[in-house]
């Protein structure tokens, strides 16, 4: 990587992090899914840099966010890390290889973004927090596993489509993309 891009992955891995702290849950019965535009700045350096610098970036948001751990602690950094990497990696092989529409790539990653996560949350994340198996934490809340499957795709979805929508406002209002394409880099 070159050093101007290396330095822009640094500031936006660091502006990313700062984001972290605009955090809200949007699913009253599942207030450990919690919405931030984080990864907005992720989806922004994947788009107009390429896959590389936007998997540096989310590291680099990841390592930071270690020390700001909060109630999920290192497996909600974990889930976040793993979530991102799903996210972006299939918005850049849709948009760069199979050449969809930005807009058909961001649903299509949001919701296979949500079933990695479901994946995780079922098998990793529930089990380790909170100490018994994912279906009798379920049960606790009194939903069903469809339900809990339904709410954590419908979580991610409109977690990462936000922060898509974000991304893509920013790229068209500045100058990242021509940048980026005027230096020789991808």
């Amino acid at each position: 990587m070159h050093g101007r891009r290396v330095a822009i992955v640094g500031i936006f891995g660091a502006l990313s992090f700062l984001l972290t702290f605009i955090e809200f849950p949007i699913i009253p019965l599942l207030p450990f899914l919690k919405f931030d535009p984080s990864d907005s700045l992720i989806i922004l350096i994947t788009m107009g840099y390429g896959f590389l610098p936007g998997f540096f970036t989310l590291i680099i948001k990841s390592f930071l966010f270690i020390f700001r751990a909060g109630e999920g602690g290192l497996i909600g950094i974990l889930m976040n890390f793993i979530a991102g990497t799903a996210f972006i990696t299939t918005l850049y092989l849709l948009k760069n290889f199979v050449k969809l529409n930005n807009w058909i790539s961001y649903v299509i990653s949001s919701l296979l973004t949500g079933v990695v996560a479901y994946g995780l949350n079922y098998f990793v994340a529930i089990p380790v927090y909170t100490n018994q198996p994912t279906s009798q934490f379920v049960s606790n809340i009194g939903i069903s596993l469809q339900v809990f499957f339904l709410l954590v795709l419908l979580f991610n979805f409109i977690k990462f489509f936000v922060d898509s929508s974000i991304s893509h406002f920013l790229l068209k209002k500045t100058k990242i993309t021509s940048f980026a394409q005027t230096k020789g880099e991808e």
